[in-house]
């Protein structure tokens, strides 16, 4: 069993972390063993929807009769192995993965489809650069007034973030902060 995943920090995504050691396992690539192959294909297919926002409630219960599978049906260590892993980890983080399936919230900010960007009003001055970089249109506003993200627009790309000389553009998980709905006069 891999411990480093057993012990990850505020920062890391344990979805994520599932998701990436599955794709980079040594069962990926072997073929030996339909569990081992297929089980490590299917764990990270079911592992990248979560993290994409295209879970279904049905998510939890099948990643553990997958793994269960992998770890009884698996015809080597590695397949056995991965399925205990992610066994594991879905027993000691599933208030993590219950938050990307039901809640679509990523704690750790790591999942990019569950993060959005905010503009804090307190700190634009209407200068219009994150406009100008923004390639989707997502951002509204002109000179002189606080600018909003459109989230059903925004990419989630990043790129305003740098452009914002003011430190006024943020990135924010489950908590939102609170701003404008539309572009209001800047009082600075």
């Amino acid at each position: 069993m891999n411990e480093k995943l057993l012990n990850l920090t505020d920062k890391q995504c344990p979805v994520n972390e599932l998701m990436n050691y599955a794709k980079t396992h040594k069962c990926a690539d072997c073929g030996k063993c339909v569990f081992g192959y297929e089980g490590a294909t299917q764990l990270e297919l079911t592992m990248a929807d979560i993290t994409m926002k295209r879970s279904r409630a049905t998510d939890m219960e099948q990643l553990k009769k997958l793994c269960t599978m992998m770890v009884e049906q698996s015809l080597c260590d590695d397949g056995i192995e991965l399925g205990q892993t992610a066994l594991a980890m879905l027993d000691k983080y599933a208030d993590d993965f219950a938050a990307h399936i039901a809640k679509k919230s990523c704690k750790a900010g790591v999942c990019k489809k569950f993060v959005t960007f905010h503009i804090l009003p307190d700190l634009c001055i209407g200068c219009g650069d994150c406009v100008d970089e923004c390639e989707d249109d997502a951002i509204m506003g002109k000179k002189k007034f606080i600018h909003v993200i459109d989230q059903s627009e925004c990419t989630q790309c990043g790129k305003c973030v740098s452009a914002c000389d003011e430190e006024a553009i943020v990135m924010a998980g489950a908590v939102k902060p609170r701003g404008p709905l539309k572009p209001v006069p800047c009082k600075r």
